[in-house]
């Protein structure tokens, strides 16, 4: 029982809920107060509580014993003003506990969590130095060369960087933090009100917080130049080039949908790529801003189809159950599953 006060209070702040709401929740078959002595350890949990509370909280009962393995002291939010306290601890929460998860499979399986980079590694003086940066990434790391990135959130799992999703309100798109100095996270917005193509930038972008040392420059520098990284991975410089031409005194929006298409980019970051690249006006730009947000923003969801996810953390475990290194128990706990869902979904009907 040791552990069993930390994960409680961490589970309910997964859900959101203040110790009144989880008392709501349970129908107040516990008060508030018994929550608090809980949490606290001045009250041990007996069987019936640990049942009831594991189906409000949507947690197996292995998760309340597992040993705290995962702390997220610097993490950089995106527009922290805007989530409240509680949508705040809702997604500490819930990357500490997928973490936990995910580095313990990772370690039974022997697999290293080091980064394909040194964190913050390449130093920043100014706008061009953050262009060879995405250069840099995309030619050494990625090894991708100037092809479009179909899928954002598979390459950086590859890559040995971990990715979770979160829905929560749509004014949060993503923050990243790096633990014990080789460990890379990188958490997004999967809120269906968000389009595609904001969250394979946001992705990015918080690469760019993990791989380039800002430290010269204040937040608000610090986000446009990881802008500006996102923009440089998701349409390299030659590419657009090639579509423009040459500077342009006028861009037609269906000409963007087609770049859209096929880069996974929304026009927005088109048109600033454009403008970075000197191949329109600021005047230009302005202009195109006011067309958008009349016309086009309220349609930005559409227009690209590409697929954003990752099945890593399922084929390490099943890998983990046919090679015998963990049971099928075992495996079912860390995917937060009981035993004959996880079955069912991911292994054959005759296994054993």
């Amino acid at each position: 029982m040791n552990y069993f006060p930390e994960r409680l209070k961490n589970a309910r702040k997964m859900r959101g809920f203040s110790l009144q709401e989880l008392s709501d929740s349970l129908q107040q078959s516990i008060s508030k107060q018994d929550l608090n002595r809980l949490e606290t350890g001045q009250k041990q949990p007996d069987s019936e509580i640990l049942s009831k509370l594991c189906s409000t909280l949507n947690v197996t009962l292995d998760y309340f014993f597992r040993k705290k393995t995962v702390s997220l002291e610097h993490v950089e939010f995106r527009k922290l003003k805007k989530l409240t306290v509680n949508e705040k601890e809702k997604v500490k929460g819930q990357t500490i506990e997928y973490l936990e998860r995910y580095l313990e499979l990772e370690n039974l399986l022997g697999i290293k969590h080091n980064l394909p980079f040194h964190p913050h590694e390449y130093k920043i003086r100014d706008e061009q130095d953050v262009v060879k940066a995405a250069r840099k990434m995309r030619e050494d790391v990625f090894q991708i060369g100037n092809d479009p990135i179909y899928n954002i959130y598979e390459l950086l799992e590859e890559k040995n960087i971990k990715v979770m999703s979160t829905d929560v309100d749509k004014a949060f798109s993503g923050m990243s933090t790096i633990i014990d100095n080789e460990i890379g996270v990188i958490v997004f917005n999967s809120n269906k009100e968000v389009p595609k193509v904001r969250k394979r930038f946001t992705l990015l972008h918080e690469l760019g917080h993990l791989y380039m040392n800002l430290s010269d420059f204040d937040e608000k520098t610090t986000e446009r130049y990881c802008d500006a990284f996102a923009g440089a991975m998701m349409l390299p410089e030659e590419k657009l080039m090639e579509y423009f031409g040459g500077k342009r005194d006028v861009v037609y929006v269906k000409e963007l949908k087609l770049i859209k298409m096929y880069f996974g980019i929304s026009l927005v970051a088109i048109m600033h790529r454009a403008k970075s690249l000197n191949l329109i006006s600021d005047h230009y730009l302005k202009y195109f801003y006011i067309k958008y947000n009349k016309f086009y923003k309220k349609d930005e969801s559409e227009g690209y189809d590409g697929v954003e996810e990752s099945n890593r953390f399922i084929q390490l475990l099943i890998r983990a159950v046919a090679q015998e290194i963990i049971s099928t128990t075992k495996a079912a706990a860390l995917n937060n599953q009981i035993l004959g869902d996880f079955r069912e979904q991911f292994l054959d009907a005759d296994s054993k």
